[in-house]
């Protein structure tokens, strides 16, 4: 049997990724915690909330770089996920329980390193780096469906092999599912169709 169900969100399963924007006035970055991306090709899409920093300094044309954290991040991660970057607090996120951080890095103990090919910093304590560009933003209700063009990936060598592919059983990425984290497990088993084995 299957019940019909209503629900005003549904993660069902998504990585955590860290986007990294600056503020075109006061050339400040911001981090803002994400869960709800994907990636085919060149292009990467985000969904993000209207009242974040985040999409602020989006709509005001800052660059932007997808930190993609491993599970080890965790509480780095919540010791931010209920700060926000405007100082004016949104009613909406007033009323979760958000508050005002002028510096989640410091928070967070994120290192900043500079982009090399846009103008968003990385985050050195996450093992993959997105450097990206806005091709198009599309609004909805309460929040937007950004489309991106990946510029350049870093990765940490600690999860590379044979220089250029990832070493997928190294690699564990925080998982944000129904609003829970959890980390990837064991291999199960590999798609017909996996790259990095080659």
């Amino acid at each position: 049997m299957f019940k019909k169900i209503e629900k005003n969100g549904f993660y069902y399963g998504f990585p955590v990724i860290l986007m990294t924007t600056k503020d075109k006035e006061t050339g400040k970055n911001n981090v803002s915690p994400l869960s709800s991306s994907w990636v085919l090709g060149k292009t990467m899409v985000i969904g993000i909330g209207l009242g974040s920093k985040g999409f602020r300094n989006i709509e005001e044309g800052s660059d932007l770089t997808f930190n993609i954290p491993d599970e080890k991040l965790f509480e780095n991660i919540k010791r931010i996920e209920k700060f926000t970057g405007m100082p004016e607090v949104p009613e909406a996120k007033q009323k979760l329980g958000y508050s005002y951080c002028e510096d989640k890095f410091e928070v967070a103990e994120f290192t900043e390193i500079e982009g090399e090919t846009v103008k968003a910093v990385r985050i050195k304590e996450c093992p993959i780096h997105i450097e990206a560009k806005v091709a198009d933003i599309v609004k909805k209700d309460w929040f937007a469906i950004v489309t991106c063009e990946i510029q350049t990936i870093f990765m940490s060598e600690e999860i590379l092999k044979n220089d250029s592919q990832i070493d997928t059983e190294k690699w564990e990425p925080l998982i944000y599912k129904f609003r829970e984290y959890v980390g990837t497990g064991e291999r199960l088993g590999l798609n017909f169709n996996f790259q990095e084995a080659l």
